[in-house]
């Protein structure tokens, strides 16, 4: 009887330290995928309160890869960061069936069509 009230007790404990993810949870970071203009280089931009961190690691299918940080900014309260990403990963993100963006206490799902829809080649056009 004893073990069941100390089981009890310890598990008021550790549901104490378990806060809803409703209940005062920050906004998930706005994730957007794209291509810059000028260089031609493939980008991810993460936009969120918080901390700007110096690298990102990418999972897709299980292989881990980093990528750095190459400018970041203030807008308000919020942080915009921006991430190149080179072609090997890129490449390894557009075959992947899903696709994961890792920082610090955070993992944030990167969807397999917007990664398409913004870094698929363009059909080329025919020439008349």
């Amino acid at each position: 009887m004893r073990y069941v009230i100390v089981l009890l007790l310890l598990a008021a404990q550790i549901s104490a330290f378990v806060v809803p993810a409703s209940a005062g949870a920050a906004a998930a970071p706005r994730v957007v995928v794209g291509v810059d203009a000028k260089s031609s280089q493939r980008y991810v931009q993460l936009t969120e309160r918080g901390a700007v961190y110096p690298t990102a690691d990418v999972t897709c299918d299980g292989n881990r890869r980093t990528i750095t940080l190459t400018r970041s900014s203030n807008m308000g309260d919020r942080t915009i960061a921006i991430y190149v990403v080179p072609p090997k990963i890129s490449e390894l993100m557009l075959k992947s069936a899903e696709c994961r963006l890792l920082l610090p206490g955070q993992e944030i799902a990167v969807p397999r069509a917007q990664i398409r829809a913004a870094w698929s080649p363009q059909p080329k056009t025919a020439k008349h």
